[in-house]
């Protein structure tokens, strides 16, 4: 997709800042609050495509989760049983699109500085409503389209398969990552900070980026994590 004309690139900046707290696992996490002015927008003759990053949940503690409790803690939102902070979750909005365009598709790349168990997985806005796959956030119904993956650094992560967007005016995703609870000390190698460029690709060429930057403080361990 980099024929000249048809790749055109925005830069959607997410900044999120870490202050720690002395005595346990935690890092707090303060996002800026997105806005029109913020919308990534990108037009040709052959197609356009807008899209937009959000925070939904991510200005609390936070600690290393298991990933078999991510989908439970995004419905407890983002919070574990003793009501620490346990995921960031995003929306990604896709829209200002032609008619003609059937679907979308995607990939993460993302870069760290001393963090080795980052993972994430995607959420897509349905219809339909299963209590094993889905979550309801704001009366709507986000499901699974991308299960628990672990982020590898700088290789093209999946966002899920394609998402159909005919006859939709607008398609949301959810995009939720944490660290992954390993059941042991992770300060030497889990306190850094990560960058996560999110490609949206337009079924009929071009793409639009958007990027969230993170840093993230660790001290000492507390019991397992969990949701």
């Amino acid at each position: 997709m980099k024929k000249e004309g048809y790749v055109l690139y925005g830069i959607l900046m997410v900044a999120i800042l870490a202050i720690s707290v002395i005595g346990s696992t935690y890092a707090y996490f303060t996002a800026t609050t997105s806005s029109s002015s913020n919308s990534v927008k990108t037009k040709s003759t052959i197609y356009k495509i807008s899209m937009n990053i959000s925070p939904i949940y991510s200005d609390f503690s936070f600690i290393p989760m298991n990933d078999a409790d991510a989908l439970k803690a995004v419905k407890n939102k983002c919070k574990d049983k003793y009501d620490r902070g346990a995921c960031s979750a995003y929306k990604i909005l896709v829209y200002d699109y032609d008619e003609s365009l059937g679907y979308i598709s995607g990939y993460m790349n993302i870069k760290t500085e001393n963090m080795k168990n980052i993972s994430y997985m995607m959420l897509e806005k349905t219809d339909k409503y299963n209590e094993d796959s889905c979550v309801q956030i704001e009366e709507k119904n986000y499901c699974i389209a991308k299960e628990a993956t672990k982020a590898v650094e700088e290789e093209n992560l999946s966002i899920g398969d394609s998402y159909q967007v005919s006859g939709l005016k607008e398609k949301e995703l959810i995009l939720v990552m944490w660290l992954t609870n390993l059941n042991e000390s992770q300060n030497e190698f889990d306190i850094g900070s990560y960058q996560a460029t999110v490609t949206i690709q337009a079924g009929n060429g071009g793409e639009v980026k958007g990027t969230i930057a993170s840093a993230v403080k660790l001290d000492t361990t507390p019991e397992s994590g969990g949701a």
